[in-house]
Formats: structure tokens, sequence, C-alpha cells
């Protein structure tokens, strides 16, 4: 059986990798020229739109009803992977024996660098920029994902506790 420390450095190797992982396909996806990121979006929107509505949709219909939501599914996706990015990175970090303010600052700071330098790369990407707001975006996204991983934790623990309450017993 493996050791209290052995577990949490592969906890530690294996959020490491996740969050990896996750900033090199932020790193992908900022790396697309504005047509090619308009395009991967609207199609996405396209494939899930023809399944809810059916294969018969007529294009016109189609697309008016992409160009309707094409912000906001780009929106979404941004909070989306940065709220992954936010569990990962508090996964990592909570592997550290630092306390639980230090733990959520630290996440919170990577986090806040991470999408701002990725907006800033983006000024390199042809047809995109860079935007405050979707900074604002990604931090919420970020703030989330810490959020979701505290809960999880305080859940685990929880459960852990009550089974060492209940061998006491036994």
């Amino acid at each position: 059986m493996l050791g209290k420390t052995e577990n949490l450095k592969k906890a530690r190797i294996i959020f490491l990798i996740l969050m990896i992982i996750t900033a090199i396909t932020i790193f992908i996806f900022s790396s697309q020229d504005g047509e090619k990121s308009t395009a991967t979006s609207d199609g996405f929107i396209k494939k899930i739109v023809t399944i809810i509505k059916g294969e018969n949709i007529e294009e016109e219909e189609l697309q008016k009803i992409t160009d309707q939501i094409s912000f906001y599914v780009r929106k979404m996706a941004h909070f989306t992977i940065y709220t992954i990015f936010g569990i990962t990175t508090y996964g990592f970090i909570n592997t550290y024996k630092i306390k639980l303010n230090k733990k959520i600052l630290i996440s919170l700071l990577i986090g806040i660098i991470y999408a701002s330098s990725d907006e800033f790369h983006q000024l390199f990407s042809n047809g995109r920029s860079a935007s405050i707001k979707d900074v604002g975006i990604d931090t919420l996204g970020v703030i989330v994902g810490i959020l979701l991983m505290h809960a999880i934790y305080k859940i685990i623990q929880k459960v852990k506790n009550k089974d060492k309450n209940m061998d006491k017993k036994i």
C-alpha cells in the first residue's frame, strides 16, 4: 500500500500534466487565426444545432441560429476551458503543504497571469485581438474551477473522517 507522501507525489504529477495539457490546448486555440477560430466555433455550433433541430434544417436557418449564438458559445468556451485550468491548477497547488488561503491565491494568480498572457498571445494571431473582457471571463472560469475542486476536497475529507469515525466505533 502506498504511503501518504507517495500518493501526494503521484497526484502532484498527474495534476501538473493535466494543467500543462490544458495550457497547451488554450495556446493552440489562441494560435488559430480569426478565420479558423470562427470556423471552428461555427462548425461546432452547426453540429449541435443539426443534432437538436434535425438533419432537415435549412442552411439559411442554420446560419441564422449560428450567427445569433456564436458570441455566447465562444465566451462559454473561454469560461469552460479556464474552469478546467482552475481545477487542474488548484489540484496541483493543493498537493503542497501551504495554508488554504495561499493555495487559493496562488492558483488564482496563475490563472489570471495565464489568461492575460493568452490574450497578449492572440495579438500575434491574424484576425484576433486581446480583450480585457475575455481575461475577466477566463478569471471567472478559474475561480469556479478552484471552488469546484475545493468543494470536492472538502467532501472527500468529510467522507474520510466519517469512515475513520465508523472504524473507531467498530
